[in-house]
């Protein structure tokens, strides 16, 4: 009974996150991409301030933050305001369905990264996987672009749009905040702790950089269905799933967790289908499995050693 439960939130954690990339490409399309990262995360910081509040008792850490104030911050100014500047500016200019099938390939990046910083070990095997999903990567990209629409084109780095130059440094930020976020963890410090500094540390780069390029007097002419989406991606996006893909990992093991969020990409593809109507090209399919088979393949090579 309770593994069945922790599947269902881990379900519910997937189904989640890939709803948020076709809220996110909503929402930038009826307000500036800072104004409307600078938001969700107002309302997420400001909600895991509250539940920091309930568990721990109080919200700031003297302490702690004392010992380990650079690592905290440099989570949120990453983890938060990088990636979501990131993130927003990949969906103001790509589809979602590019946006995911892209990042999917952050952590065949991370696990690279992991082997240069923490000094991890790889096998052969995995390096192979990684060039697997990394060529997954490339397809996709190509076939996108009108200049390329094949899967190898020697001018990649040429026809480049910025919206994908901003997926990709979503994989880059995505594979440091990851680094940093171990890192905590290896100093005792708890994920809801670590989530929360981070939430509000990144909240005001985010503030600073909606003030300097965002045009905030659009914020108050939204529509309720803007404000919907909004809620959405904030609470249940960015707040609930955590909390339901925290507990299962502490049910289920990190493991088979991992695994299965591969399963995102292909849910945010299938939302893409069914909610939107919108016509997935055969090639860009089979980019997108080639990718989710290297990260399988590169997790699985990871277990082993």
């Amino acid at each position: 009974m309770k593994s069945n439960n922790a599947y269902l939130k881990l379900t519910l954690a997937i189904i989640s996150w890939a709803g948020v990339y076709h809220a996110a490409n909503y929402l930038v399309r009826h307000l500036d991409m800072y104004s409307t990262a600078f938001i969700r995360y107002l309302i997420a910081s400001i909600i895991l301030i509250i539940i920091l509040k309930i568990k721990r008792g109080r919200i700031f850490d003297a302490e702690l933050f004392k010992k380990n104030c650079l690592l905290l911050i440099s989570v949120g100014v990453v983890g938060i305001g990088l990636y979501n500047l990131a993130f927003f500016g990949a969906e103001k200019y790509l589809t979602a369905n590019m946006v995911v099938l892209i990042f999917s390939f952050s952590p065949c990046l991370t696990a690279f990264m992991a082997s240069i910083v923490f000094r991890q070990k790889i096998p052969l095997t995995g390096y192979l996987s990684m060039l697997v999903a990394l060529s997954g990567t490339i397809g996709v990209i190509n076939y996108a672009n009108p200049a390329c629409g094949k899967f190898f084109c020697t001018e990649i780095f040429t026809h480049l749009s910025i919206g994908e130059v901003y997926a990709l440094f979503l994989c880059l930020f995505a594979a440091i905040f990851s680094l940093m976020n171990r890192k905590a963890t290896q100093r005792k410090i708890d994920s809801l702790t670590i989530t929360s500094y981070a939430a509000v540390f990144g909240c005001i780069v985010l503030f600073f950089s909606m003030l300097m390029f965002g045009n905030i007097s659009e914020i108050t002419h939204q529509s309720i269905n803007f404000w919907l989406v909004m809620a959405y991606t904030s609470i249940i996006g960015s707040v609930a799933a955590y909390f339901w893909y925290s507990e299962a990992i502490g049910a289920l093991g990190v493991p088979k967790v991992v695994v299965a969020l591969n399963a995102i990409p292909f849910t945010t593809l299938v939302m893409s289908v069914i909610f939107f109507n919108q016509k997935i090209s055969l090639s860009i399919i089979l980019c997108g499995m080639i990718i989710i088979t290297g990260v399988i393949l590169t997790n699985l090579s990871l277990s082993k050693k």
